[in-house]
């Protein structure tokens, strides 16, 4: 698919949603798709995108309506080892947007953006089990065994930092 096409089909000119018309959506997007200068976004979209779909409907002259679906695996990193981890994504998107009535096209990229920003895992496995990184030695524990000595990891201190051993004491 051409530049050229992908920036028509990002950018609906708002003629063509008039008179009740609902205009399609059907097409991927990519990484380089999206603006996300604020860096908000924690997931990666992999090169073969996310496809989205659904309609954009004109309620008034000051607001448009849009219905979409993004379907696809962004990639993640797992809350305790950081691992890229595959995550399916199956969000749906149903809100009306104010526009200017002197534009003539429409952007829907921000309705996409959000759409992935508002439905954004909270945390991410690699898997249920995930032993994480020793915080020691830094090891991904799923691959390797701690690198600590195993003076660190003795019974005595019950692994506190030693700054803190007064608080224990109140225990």
């Amino acid at each position: 698919m051409s530049l050229a096409h992908l920036e028509f089909i990002m950018k609906i000119e708002i003629s063509e949603l008039r008179g009740g018309v609902h205009y399609p959506l059907d097409f991927r997007v990519y990484s380089d798709d999206l603006i996300d200068d604020n860096h908000e976004l924690n997931g990666r979209i992999p090169d073969e995108g996310l496809q989205v779909t659904g309609h954009l409907s004109l309620v008034n002259r000051h607001e448009v309506m849009v219905d979409m679906h993004i379907t696809g695996t962004m990639v993640f990193e797992c809350a305790r080892c950081l691992q890229p981890t595959p995550y399916q994504c199956d969000y749906v998107y149903h809100e009306s947007s104010e526009i200017n009535p002197s534009l003539e096209a429409l952007d829907i990229i921000p309705c996409i953006e959000e759409c992935l920003y508002i439905n954004e895992p909270f945390r991410v496995l690699c898997k249920p089990d995930c032993k994480g990184i020793c915080p020691g030695c830094g090891v991904n524990l799923n691959f390797e065994e701690c690198q600590c000595h195993q003076s660190d990891h003795s019974d005595d201190d019950d692994g506190i930092d030693p700054r803190m051993e007064a608080l224990k004491k109140l225990l």
